[in-house]
């Protein structure tokens, strides 16, 4: 059998590019749940657990209505970053392959690479800003959307 030259074969990197993306946000996204659900004051369980509510039950009428406003703020935060990549994982991980670049080229890699090849400020600038312009436009929408919905969990 024959192996496969992982750094060169575009096919298989959107697979892996989403599938670690998942994998190192799956530990951050714990801690924070894990967190907001600690916070949760016991005596809402003990109250359901006298009423008879099974262990489901307390999941779905206590732990996910007092998660929504971290569930709300986090997602606030995933619409405004959907415009930047993670730099490490589209960089680092395919170890800046040159056969890759048409998968793993993103801005922010673009913005690196014109400033450490060819010393383009300008160019990096000018996409280093449209990048921020748009992630604050995007959360500004987002904010606007769930402040219609719930106006005491949106950010302001």
């Amino acid at each position: 059998m024959e192996g496969i030259s992982w750094y060169t074969e575009k096919v298989y990197w959107p697979f892996i590019i989403i599938f670690m993306s998942q994998w190192k946000g799956v530990g951050y996204n714990t801690v924070v749940y894990l967190a907001s659900i600690c916070g949760i004051d016991k005596t809402y369980y003990e109250a359901a657990v006298l009423d008879g509510a099974t262990k489901w039950q307390q999941i779905r009428y206590i732990t996910i209505p007092l998660l929504r406003p971290v569930i709300l703020i986090l997602l606030i935060m995933a619409v405004g970053g959907i415009f930047k990549a993670d730099f490490g994982l589209f960089f680092q991980l395919p170890r800046d392959s040159g056969p890759l670049y048409p998968v793993t080229n993103v801005l922010d890699t673009y913005i690196f690479r014109a400033l450490k090849t060819n010393g383009e400020i300008g160019m990096s600038s000018a996409a280093a800003l449209f990048q921020s312009i748009v992630g604050f436009i995007l959360i500004m929408i987002a904010n606007k959307l769930v402040s219609k919905v719930d106006k005491e969990n949106a950010l302001f």
